[in-house]
């Protein structure tokens, strides 16, 4: 497959951003955010021959037309990190890189039918920074572009590069909706800014080593298969979210275990929430970094404790904990010495443990991103494997046919060998599964 790169330039905001809105105080979590990027890819068939998605000048003119109309709304995503306090955005209007681009030899139905996860990387723009162990702040062009790559078939991929430390994934939903909605002639709320936290800046614990990334397919009976499996007296309905990370957890502790040879090692889990609706008040469209890590306490099972009930009984509880009033901890003045006991009480048995992070882009809209031609038949979370400070993560992200859920995992080449020979995992997990398309 090859991509033909068309032209590259600037979109900037329609309006001049305020005066008194040029600096943006990141909050806290901004600040603690990874100098790492949100890379998302939607991809959209040609759903009729008379379709504008056939027409790339009227297609990428009123794209990025509508794209400078949304930048209106998030301009800090169209500024730059402050050079004088690494606190700020200015938010100069310097824009967003927008590349236009055409894959070459390659339909779209083909492209997913024979799914080669390292060729998402192509649909990226910015993608000279990636697959290195490159700075991402000094490489990035801009802090947030935009690569719009078409098939000859018709087939449409709109891929992003956005730096983590503006935004978490429910507002890179935001900003894709937001967009989508005014290429359909709709309007939508402009975001919030999250709560004024003092300032931190720390660099948190990261898995050094080689990794492989897999995509595994969970379709709508296995979950529901899952969910039965895991339930227990003490929860009885568990989420879709709670299920899986229960049994994906168990099986990448048997599949540790196994590739390092030991039984008894210390484990703990975490997973990234969304606390726009655990706070109080909820703020459902606050803007930037508004996600908090939840941690499990330290464990310690033999093989026959690692039960799918009493797993499921600890993510359960580790959610809960995300509640408004231990969240309290994390206002005003005392945040900073909260997080900073927390990290270093954490950060002082990494070495000790073996850690399984989790995170979830489920339930974000992503497949509600209609720029008027319909709605993505893909969405993808590119993981690098060679950049990607995390070297240890697992994304949900929902697949948009039939409630159906995928897991990307990124974990070290040996433990991954063993997840894909586990019988009773694969049992409920498609790895790589064909992409059918629907005509």
């Amino acid at each position: 497959m090859e991509i033909i790169i068309l032209s590259k330039e600037i979109v900037r905001p329609s309006k001049p951003t305020p005066p008194n809105l040029t600096k943006h105080k990141q909050s806290l979590f901004d600040q603690l955010a990874c100098e790492i990027c949100i890379t998302p890819i939607f991809f959209y068939k040609n759903n009729h021959p008379l379709s504008e998605i056939n027409n790339a000048d009227i297609t990428g003119s009123r794209l990025k037309n509508c794209l400078s109309e949304a930048l209106t709304l998030f301009h800090p995503l169209a500024g730059e990190l402050s050079s004088e306090d690494s606190a700020f955005v200015d938010c100069n209007d310097k824009g967003v890189l927008y590349v236009d681009a055409r894959v070459k030899g390659v339909s779209l139905d083909e492209f997913l039918r024979n799914l080669d996860l390292s060729q998402l990387i192509n649909f990226l723009p910015q993608n000279a920074s990636m697959g290195s162990k490159m700075n991402y702040v000094q490489t990035l062009e801009t802090l947030v572009s935009i690569q719009v790559t078409r098939f000859d078939c018709g087939g449409v991929a709109i891929g992003g590069v956005l730096f983590h430390k503006l935004l978490d994934g429910a507002t890179m939903s935001k900003l894709f909706n937001t967009w989508a909605k005014i290429a359909r002639g709709e309007m939508m709320m402009g975001l919030k800014r999250s709560r004024e936290f003092v300032e931190m800046k720390k660099e948190i614990f990261f898995y050094e080593g080689k990794s492989l990334v897999r995509r595994f397919v969970f379709n709508a009976k296995a979950i529901e298969d899952i969910k039965m499996k895991v339930s227990s007296e003490r929860v009885p309905h568990p989420t879709r979210v709670e299920a899986l990370t229960t049994f994906i957890w168990k099986h990448m502790i048997l599949a540790t275990r196994r590739a390092k040879g030991h039984s008894s090692r210390p484990f703990m889990v975490s997973h990234l929430v969304n606390l726009r609706s655990r706070i109080d008040p909820k703020l459902p469209n606050a803007f930037g970094n508004l996600v908090f890590v939840a941690n499990s306490e330290v464990l310690q099972m033999s093989d026959d404790e690692v039960e799918l009930p009493h797993l499921l009984g600890i993510v359960r509880e580790m959610f809960e904990n995300m509640n408004s009033e231990n969240l309290k901890a994390l206002e005003g003045d005392d945040a900073f010495d909260c997080i900073v006991d927390m990290t270093t009480q954490v950060g002082s048995l990494m070495s000790q443990l073996d850690t399984y992070k989790f995170s979830s882009w489920c339930n974000f809209g992503l497949y509600d991103v209609d720029f008027g031609w319909g709605k993505p038949i893909f969405v993808a979370p590119f993981i690098d494997t060679i950049s990607s400070l995390n070297k240890q993560q697992i994304v949900l992200v929902e697949n948009g046919k039939n409630d159906g859920i995928e897991a990307w995992i990124l974990r070290n080449n040996d433990e991954m060998v063993e997840l894909e020979n586990d019988e009773e995992f694969l049992a409920f997990a498609s790895p790589n599964q064909e992409f059918l398309i629907d005509v």
